[in-house]
């Protein structure tokens, strides 16, 4: 008889802290490699210009973007797949620390890399590790989440691709939203300090425009990128977390 109580206080809390959208003008960065795009493809590009508008947020790169300030945003989007892969794994192992203590300090991350890896782990920082193993399926595992259900959309909870991801995630207290066929998270969450963490293994700039299986992609992609520019108070995720556990039981 309880468990109503709990989702309809998560409902509370994550109404409040999921109101906002664009952030301020020059508040967005985007990290990736030198020189183009992962993949050749402008997914990232064309989903950040979606949700915070053209000249709204910065184009930077991983040997260059501390210098150029990059602990001044507010949301940073990483993403280390493909040709990117050795630049992102030399800016987490140089930066780990700064990372950390940006995101603890009330910093919103998105950390995302579908690696060409050689097998071995990665630590991300923040308590979480990135693992090598790709996932062709993923599944959606709360559809009431922000992400899933956002101002772009509903997605279903079945994505597609080849491969949706190259990487898989662990580590204590991630929230997992989206798993992959191989049974790990390919897409997860967390709270650390005062900020929050999103952590993905997924090969976003390109399944999120050029999925043919499931278009649902784009609008996941978009979606993902509204709700981590909302910084979510660490209170709001954990009653999400309560509210996904008293829904499963309900089942």
């Amino acid at each position: 008889m309880k468990i109503p109580m709990v989702v309809s206080a998560a409902a509370v809390v994550l109404a409040a802290a999921w109101t906002s959208t664009a952030m301020a003008a020059g508040s967005v960065a985007y990290v990736s490699q030198t020189g183009g795009e992962p993949w050749g493809y402008n997914g990232n590009i064309n989903a950040l210009n979606d949700v915070f508008g053209a000249g709204s947020w910065d184009r930077l790169d991983f040997p260059t973007a501390v210098g150029n300030g990059l602990w001044d945003y507010g949301l940073v989007f990483l993403d280390g797949g493909d040709g990117a892969t050795d630049q992102f794994t030399a800016f987490v192992n140089t930066y780990r620390t700064d990372m950390e203590d940006w995101v603890n300090a009330g910093g919103s991350l998105i950390i995302n890399a579908g690696r060409w890896s050689d097998g071995s782990d990665l630590d991300l920082g923040m308590g979480i590790t990135m693992h090598d193993g790709a996932s062709d399926t993923g599944t959606a595992l709360d559809l009431t989440h922000p992400i899933f259900d956002g101002p772009f959309g509903q997605t279903g909870d079945f994505f597609d691709g080849d491969s949706l991801a190259h990487d898989w995630l662990s580590g204590d207290g991630l929230i997992d939203l989206m798993r992959g066929d191989i049974g790990y998270p390919i897409l997860a969450e967390k709270a650390y300090g005062a900020g929050h963490v999103i952590a993905g293994g997924l090969t976003l700039p390109f399944f999120g425009e050029h999925n043919l299986w499931t278009p649902n992609c784009a609008i996941m992609h978009r979606n993902l990128l509204d709700y981590a520019a909302s910084v979510p108070a660490p209170g709001a995720l954990a009653l999400l977390a309560l509210a996904g556990c008293a829904r499963r039981r309900r089942r």
